[in-house]
């Protein structure tokens, strides 16, 4: 099962890859050039939009209205790589109607036009291009966009709340440094995928596997590293003293991220990937990238494995058992401290997923974003019934949508503390979570 399900990551990580169609991001960069090439139209209307012969990457296809006649015109758009501290798209080449820019002109439309917000609200839209797509009202269009967006962050979410409920159902612990385990495995997707390019490596299926093989074997190195000389020592011990511990490595972590990364932050180039247009609203046009859909697919595998495994293998009866009643399973043979590093690995490579799934899909990971993340992914843990597999999947999707209509209906910046507003609530009305029970005695495995 194991191999299955590395070969299906690999097959959906060539998926995500796929560069063949257009990005949506670099159309609206091309688009947004029209108003500045054709100054003297009284009005234009873009008719097609199709990926156009090397050196350029885009080309548009639009129509002009200047003194009651109308004529057809096209623009052609090159991107190239970003620096290492930039993380926008960088239009490299535009030619209009066969005619290049020289770089000069180049220079002041980027400078003086396209990073303007003038540039934004004079975007002509896509025009006749969108006439076969369904039009639905626009307050369901926000929301399935809205619902498209949040996937890659329910997705951490999940996986985090996974590794907290794998170590905390085996030994009644917690982890307080699995955020900033994902946020090394996003610090390290980074570093690894800038020296690739550095290398000359130009297959993006290639990249992601690499970088995501080298970045999840990474963390689960430096989880072996804590669950032996800090974990281990003190998972079976009476009091608080691990959640302390676990504090002070997630504080060793941060700092040692902030001095390797530098002064700035290190961002990849952004990985593109096919987009497909699913509904729209006049000129509003709601789609979904590969990489989306991938990165959802991903985790819905991880997902159905972990409870496969959880289930109908030889390690998730071990592991049910240790959880079950530890001394009676070391009394029929199953080692205790085996069994914990085995578990801590698991979660340690879900963790550095997640933190692959965030230089993947936002370009980068900040050293200080652990405690964030590995706090919301403690919260979907708790909401589903922390110890539970199940229960931390359903958490971490629960909160995953919790957020998504949030941010999309009220201001994004009391976000949070709606969360731990949503925790403070199940505490209070099911604090065993929603596998748990609904009174306040201790959940038990």
């Amino acid at each position: 099962m194991i191999h299955r399900v590395i070969a299906l990551l690999l097959v959906t990580l060539c998926l995500a890859s796929c560069r063949d169609s257009l990005d949506p991001q670099e159309i609206r960069i091309c688009r947004q050039t029209l108003p500045a090439v054709a100054l003297d139209a009284d009005g234009l209307t873009v008719t097609a939009v199709t990926p156009a012969s090397p050196p350029f990457k885009i080309r548009i296809d639009y129509r002009t209205l200047h003194q009651g006649r109308s004529s057809n015109h096209s623009v052609f758009c090159a991107f190239g790589p970003s620096p290492p501290d930039n993380r926008f798209i960088e239009l490299s080449a535009l030619a209009a109607d066969g005619r290049a820019f020289a770089a000069w002109k180049l220079h002041l439309l980027k400078r003086y036009w396209l990073e303007r917000p003038e540039a934004a609200l004079a975007d002509p839209g896509p025009g006749e291009t969108i006439a076969d797509i369904p039009e639905v009202p626009g307050s369901i269009a926000f929301l399935v966009q809205s619902l498209g967006n949040g996937v890659p962050t329910t997705a951490m979410t999940m996986l985090i709340a996974v590794a907290y409920a794998l170590v905390f159902g085996l030994v009644q612990r917690i982890n307080l440094a699995f955020g900033d385990f994902a946020t090394l495995g996003g610090v390290m997707s980074v570093s690894i995928m800038l020296i690739m390019l550095a290398l000359g490596s130009r297959s993006p299926a290639l990249d992601l596997i690499v970088v995501f093989a080298a970045a999840v074997g990474l963390v689960v190195l430096a989880g072996h590293i804590v669950e032996k000389l800090v974990f281990a020592p003190l998972a079976f011990r009476r009091g608080q003293t691990i959640l302390i511990a676990t504090v002070a490595v997630a504080s060793v972590m941060r700092e040692a991220m902030r001095v390797a990364q530098g002064p700035n932050d290190r961002w990849a180039p952004p990985v593109t990937s096919p987009y497909l247009p699913v509904v729209r609203s006049g000129d509003f046009v709601v789609h979904f990238t590969v990489m989306q859909m991938s990165i959802g697919a991903a985790a819905s595998i991880v997902a159905i494995a972990f409870v496969v495994l959880m289930h109908r293998s030889e390690l998730g009866r071990r592991w049910r058992a240790i959880s079950d009643d530890a001394l009676m399973a070391n009394l029929v043979g199953i080692s205790s401290r085996g069994m914990l590093a085995l578990t801590f690995g698991l979660a340690s490579a879900l963790a550095g997923f997640a933190g692959f799934i965030m230089t993947v899909y936002y370009g980068g990971a900040d050293a200080y974003g652990g405690a964030m993340i590995g706090l919301k992914g403690l919260v979907a843990a708790v909401i589903g019934g922390i110890g539970s597999i199940e229960g931390a999947l359903l958490g971490g999707l629960v909160l995953g949508l919790f957020e998504v209509v949030w941010q999309a209906y009220f201001p994004i910046e009391h976000r949070d503390v709606a969360v731990m507003t949503f925790l403070v609530l199940m505490l209070i009305f099911r604090p065993g979570g929603l596998f748990g029970f609904a009174d306040a005695t201790p959940r038990q495995v």
